[in-house]
């Protein structure tokens, strides 16, 4: 199975490329008003607005280093396949290919050992449910 490798501060962790929409590099965001913690933003990605959470500032209390590696990962939401988040996450930029029953919790990567995460299990549940049942619009 193929995974999209990423950090988040000295942690490495594995997501399934299965919902994953796009890697893109990092982005001017535009501040949501009022946005929930962890919240970065929203830019328009192909002519509709997403919004845009950072998950270093959700697990660490800081934002994502701004490197070349550090990307936004647009993906679909668990729920509504129409609904797109972006996630900010740092050194975005490798594929694993790894057996699923190799995760116990852990599973050899390219710097250490990596944790397999799901959407779910990164984004606290009300976070989640805020940013996609309320999504910004274009025009």
């Amino acid at each position: 199975m193929l995974f999209l490798y990423f950090r988040i501060g000295d942690e490495g962790f594995a997501m399934t490329i299965d919902r994953i929409v796009e890697v893109m590099p990092l982005t001017e965001l535009k501040k949501v008003r009022q946005a929930p913690e962890g919240v970065a933003g929203s830019f328009d990605y192909r002519g509709r607005f997403i919004q845009v959470i950072d998950l270093c500032t959700l697990e660490l209390g800081r934002p994502a280093h701004r490197r070349l590696s550090t990307r936004i990962i647009v993906i679909r939401h668990p729920q509504d396949d129409t609904v797109l988040l972006g996630l900010i996450a740092e050194n975005a930029t490798e594929m694993l290919r790894l057996d699923p029953a190799e995760f116990a919790p852990f599973a050899p990567g390219p710097h250490g050992l990596v944790q397999r995460v799901e959407l779910e299990g990164l984004i606290p549940a009300p976070l989640l449910a805020a940013v996609c049942s309320q999504p910004v619009t274009g025009q």
